[in-house]
């Protein structure tokens, strides 16, 4: 453990907003303490947990006062308890970190390097996805997209509709806290609450970047690809864009196509989640009538229904030289892990 000292300013606040992640919270809680820059501190950011997450987590605190735990009584969602750390962080720079995912020791030195180098005011990384505790190097948020040098982000960047770009929502940035100028998340969004973010962020001036490299490693769980949106949850998305473009009317015309293309494109999910919930509610006929009008749902149904079949024999990856030990994790392991990716 880090040597601590109770007047440490922090120089990173981590916001782990946590909902009954006791599987995972430990790994996650270690591999932030375990960061090479020591003065951090960890705002849990509990939502009304009813597992034992929370006492893994005190049991933590008592050994190390960088880890600050915020309880709740009443579950408000992930906005919510974000915002409460928000509201107490003290940090020269915040950082988002979920409570299932797992960052590599070197993290924020490396990226508090490349943000001052850059005088950027945000700084985010590739994700590296962490499914059934095994790392996939090869498997990324950035997939195919490849670049050497860091990359300026827009508000467009997180609007795109580029067949098979990357949702750029999932990204984990650090902020300059100062840069915030007391921006908050919306806590009416129950998904895309990052996203909507990382936009006002961006349309407010704040200056973004992204690193080529991954530091962090995105947990994706089994049960996740059966889980699905319900039509409000994407009607809601829509709204948001609605009410993003009357919040900021002077915007380029650039900008107001991209929003409007967003706004289309969310039209299909919506369909085909009205159409998901008609069939697991049993509406036959109103599903068939969702396919009848729209066609072109028969593909995305058919790719789920393959996904939630196919994940129980899909063969576990064989472990390339990380695990999820943070403390097993050197230089070297993470230097070949990016090449792996070149």
């Amino acid at each position: 453990m880090a040597k601590v000292t109770a007047w440490m300013i922090p120089t990173v606040s981590v916001i782990m907003a946590n909902y009954n992640a006791a599987d995972h919270v430990l790994a996650a809680l270690k591999s932030v303490l375990a960061q090479s820059i020591p003065e951090v501190e960890i705002l849990l950011a509990d939502d009304a947990s009813t597992d034992a997450s929370i006492t893994i987590a005190r049991q933590i605190a008592a050994a190390d006062p960088r880890l600050i735990i915020l309880e709740s009584d009443t579950n408000a969602g992930p906005a919510a308890v974000r915002n409460r750390a928000l509201d107490v962080a003290k940090g020269e720079w915040v950082a988002i970190v979920d409570s299932d995912d797992i960052i590599h020791p070197q993290r924020f030195e490396r990226m508090l390097s490349a943000a001052r180098a850059l005088q950027t005011e945000a700084i985010a990384d590739d994700l590296t996805y962490l499914i059934d505790d095994t790392v996939h190097p090869n498997m990324t948020l950035l997939g195919d997209v490849r670049f050497v040098n860091p990359q300026t982000l827009t508000a467009q960047n997180f609007l795109s509709t580029t067949p098979r770009a990357p949702e750029l929502g999932y990204l984990k940035p650090m902020f300059r806290a100062d840069a915030l100028n007391g921006l908050r998340y919306r806590e009416d969004i129950r998904i895309g609450e990052d996203n909507d973010f990382y936009i006002r962020f961006l349309l407010n001036g704040g200056q973004m970047h992204l690193l080529p490299e991954s530091y962090y490693l995105y947990r994706r769980h089994a049960q996740s690809l059966s889980h699905r949106m319900c039509p409000e949850d994407v009607q809601t998305m829509i709204t948001v864009l609605d009410d993003t473009l009357i919040r900021y009317p002077n915007l380029s015309d650039d900008l107001k196509a991209a929003f409007a293309a967003r706004r289309a494109a969310l039209q299909t999910p919506l369909a085909f989640e009205t159409l998901a919930q008609n069939i697991k509610a049993g509406r036959y006929v109103s599903a068939t009538g969702d396919l009848i009008r729209k066609p072109a749902l028969l593909g995305p149904l058919g790719r789920v229904a393959k996904d939630r079949f196919a994940w129980p024999l899909k063969k576990p990856a064989k472990q390339t030289g990380l695990t999820t030990n943070p403390s097993d994790w050197t230089a070297q392991d993470w230097s070949a892990n990016q090449a792996t990716r070149s």
